[in-house]
C-alpha cells in the first residue's frame, strides 16, 4: 500500500495543478454584468454551512453523535461547539470527522469546502489525506503511519 501511495504522490507532485473548478469560478465572477448586485451573487452562490453539511452526513451514516466523535477521539466539549452555527473547525478536525464518517473523496472535499478548506494536490500532507479517503483507509493509526513515513504532521 505504501508503494501505491508513493506512486499517487509522484503523479500529483510532478504536474502543474491549477484546478479547473477554480479557473471556472474566477471566469464566472469576472463575466458578471456590471449591473448585478453583490447580494444577488451571494444569494445564488452561497453553500450550506459546515455544521449543516456535517450533521447531514451524520444523519445519513446512522451513527450517533457520540459514536462519531469517540471514533476519532474528538472531545465531547469540542463537538458541542461544532453544533453552534458560528463555530469554525480546524482543518484537522474536519478531516477527523470525515474519517469517523468514512466519507469518500468527493464527500470529504464537500465537507472541507463547507469549512473553507480543501485538499490541494500540491502538498504531500494533503495528497496523503486525499489518498486515504480515495482508498477508503479510515484507521487514524494507519493514516498517521503514512504521514510519519513522509515526515508530515500527524493527526491527533
Amino acid at each position: 500500500m505504501k508503494e501505491k501511495l508513493k506512486e499517487y504522490l509522484d503523479l500529483y507532485l510532478n504536474i502543474d495543478n491549477y484546478m479547473v473548478e477554480d479557473r471556472c469560478e474566477r471566469a464566472l465572477f469576472s463575466k458578471m454584468s456590471v449591473g448585478s448586485s453583490i447580494s444577488n451573487y451571494i444569494d445564488t452562490n452561497k453553500e450550506d454551512s459546515f455544521n449543516k453539511v456535517l450533521f447531514k452526513y451524520i444523519d445519513e451514516s446512522g451513527l450517533s453523535d457520540s459514536e462519531v466523535y469517540n471514533k476519532v477521539n474528538i472531545d465531547r466539549r469540542l463537538f458541542s461547539k461544532i453544533r453552534g452555527e458560528n463555530y469554525h473547525p480546524s482543518k484537522e478536525t474536519v478531516i477527523l470527522l470525515g474519517i469517523a464518517l468514512e466519507l469518500d473523496e468527493e464527500n470529504i472535499e464537500r465537507l472541507l469546502k463547507s469549512a473553507s478548506y480543501s485538499l490541494p494536490k500540491n502538498t504531500v500532507y494533503d495528497l496523503i489525506i486525499r489518498f486515504c479517503f480515495k482508498e477508503k483507509i479510515y484507521d487514524v493509526n494507519k493514516i498517521n503511519d503514512f504521514l510519519f513515513s513522509y515526515k508530515c504532521k500527524l493527526l491527533n
